[in-house]
């Protein structure tokens, strides 16, 4: 009886251990191995052309896609459904305006599936399917970048032919956002490659764990298009940056020149290189400048607010004469260093500066972010130029108070100063990437404000933000004004050495400075290349962003 049951046992377990193994190799071809099996399953039982490959979406902070906005319509043959190819030509003739026996020798030559035309608008693309033509089909593509797209030179661009990214976030995070998969349109066939009756043509998916993921970033779509508009009114070269100060959020990232991804083609040889983000290019900042030197002033106690000095429209340093930016008018007189930085005075910046001396000054400016790139790392971001302190002589020293010479800073750069000083001497680093995620929404990454580092003291930021205020409200950054929730910044207006046709110097525009009064929410710089007069041009272009933002 015992030999009887231990028989019994050993058959239930035999059957056990293959049913385990028939359930193992299913799952396995089920689970594991079936995105594999299913794509080759679609070279005996389904003609296939596949559409726009795979790649993840680039969302704004609210979850607005930039990416992946527009569409557009491809038309797809299957020759081996065609009927009668002389006639299917003149249809397709008719229906797209097209040479009928241009098609018709596409028709003839292609023996594999194949997009005839992409690009088709709607119209031709109902035309089209409205005929049911055997073997045609027109089919909806996403376009990557859409005509109305905004942050362009924020997100980039990629290879269509490779689908890998080439600039901006897309080149950044390539990896995550490229997918390994494309989609198809599928005829599903018989064994004797006829389409199967009731299947038609079908959308096809080939689900891939390798699949892409989205990227948030911290970029206000609303704000965006705000700055954009505004920007194509009155930029033609130039850039905007819009920075949440106490967090570093960038919210708004403009250049102008702008693109279309769409036609790259048109744009690599233009003189006014509209591929590059101006935003973290470098440029000589001009005037903006001074608030460097007024923070060293300040913090090393060198300079009060109430210090007189005068202002005779010139300063003669080694045998070299500085002029005032508005030398022409004659002598200003005296004034407290609070109306030197309100008028942008030359010579009392320039003696304040050498006041300091060029290693102070070199230590502030690297401190308030002059000199390096920011944790962005953009594709194509500059360092800026910031001279070494040893070597710097009393005449470049003055040059460099008044933001001209060899210094060199980014937009970005100048933002993320002005932030530091509206948020109490604290420096956040700007960032522009929120999280990165899966296509259900899962976070597989969040990137927080950093731990702010003190670079100046809070009495000194106090007394910045005082200087600042007093070129909006009587100096000349007057134009900068915002209407009831009131704005403080600086301009510039920065040399660039060449004149044009009259004779006159050319001059790049600034305005950096934030807005409201009272609890800032905006740091704006506004950076117009070839502006001539930062009071005059990009004053008013800060303005106009911000009380359209405050609508």
């Amino acid at each position: 009886m015992a030999f009887y049951y231990t028989r019994i046992i050993h058959i239930l377990a035999f059957f056990i251990l293959i049913g385990l193994l028939l359930i193992s190799r299913l799952f396995y071809l089920q689970v594991i191995d079936g995105p594999k099996l299913a794509a080759q399953s679609l070279v005996s039982r389904v003609q296939e052309v596949p559409m726009e490959v795979a790649r993840g979406e680039i969302f704004d902070r609210n979850g607005v896609p930039l990416t992946n906005t527009a569409w557009h319509f491809s038309i797809v043959v299957f020759p081996a459904q065609l009927k009668n190819i002389s006639q299917t030509a003149l249809e397709l003739s008719d229906a797209m305006g097209a040479s009928g026996t241009r098609i018709e020798g596409r028709l003839r030559e292609e023996k594999r599936p194949f997009k005839l035309k992409t690009d088709v608008d709607a119209v031709t693309a109902q035309k089209i399917n409205a005929r049911s033509i055997p073997g045609v089909v027109a089919v909806a593509e996403r376009m990557r970048y859409g005509a109305s797209s905004v942050a362009a030179h924020v997100v980039g661009y990629i290879n269509a032919a490779d689908n890998r990214g080439m600039s901006g976030i897309e080149k950044k995070y390539d990896e995550m956002l490229r997918g390994s998969q494309p989609d198809y349109v599928a005829a599903f066939v018989d064994a004797g490659q006829q389409i199967i009756p009731g299947l038609g043509y079908k959308r096809l998916k080939i689900n891939d764990s390798q699949g892409p993921s989205n990227i948030v970033l911290t970029i206000d779509s609303r704000i965006q298009k705000i700055v954009e508009t505004v920007m194509d009114r009155h930029i033609h070269k130039g850039a905007v940056v819009v920075i949440r100060p106490t967090t570093g959020e960038i919210l708004a990232m403009g250049s102008r020149p702008n693109f279309d991804a769409n036609q790259l083609s048109d744009y690599l040889n233009r003189e006014e290189s509209p591929l590059l983000n101006r935003a973290v290019a470098a440029y000589q900042p001009g005037s903006v400048f001074k608030l460097v030197v007024a923070a060293a002033a300040i913090e090393t106690e060198q300079v009060k607010l109430s210090d007189e000095f005068f202002d005779k429209g010139y300063i003669d340093i080694n045998n070299l004469r500085f002029k005032g930016w508005d030398y022409e008018r004659g002598v200003r007189g005296r004034l407290t260093f609070l109306d030197a930085m309100a008028y942008s005075s030359n010579p009392v910046l320039i003696e304040v500066g050498l006041r300091i001396g060029a290693e102070r000054l070199i230590t502030y400016a690297q401190r308030l972010g002059f000199g390096h790139r920011t944790k962005l790392n953009l594709d194509g971001e500059a360092d800026g130029n910031l001279p070494s302190a040893e070597g710097l002589f009393p005449g470049d020293i003055a040059n460099m108070a008044i933001g001209q010479g060899l210094l060199e800073a980014t937009p970005v750069q100048i933002a993320g100063m002005i932030a530091t000083i509206v948020n109490d001497g604290v420096k956040t680093d700007p960032y522009i990437v929120s999280r990165l995620t899966t296509n259900d929404g899962t976070v597989l990454k969040k990137f927080q404000p950093a731990r702010g580092a003190r670079i100046i003291s809070k009495s000194s930021s106090l007394q910045l933000k005082q200087m600042m205020a007093a070129v909006t409200k009587y100096g000349t950054g007057q134009a900068a004004a915002v209407d009831v929730y009131g704005s403080a910044g600086k301009t510039g207006t920065a040399e660039t050495g060449r004149t044009n046709s009259a004779g006159k110097g050319i001059n790049h525009a600034w305005f950096a400075g934030y807005a409201p009064l009272e609890n800032p929410q905006y740091v704006v710089v506004v950076f117009v290349e070839e502006g001539m007069s930062g009071g005059d041009v990009a004053a008013p272009i800060f303005s106009e962003i911000l009380t359209e933002v405050f609508k």
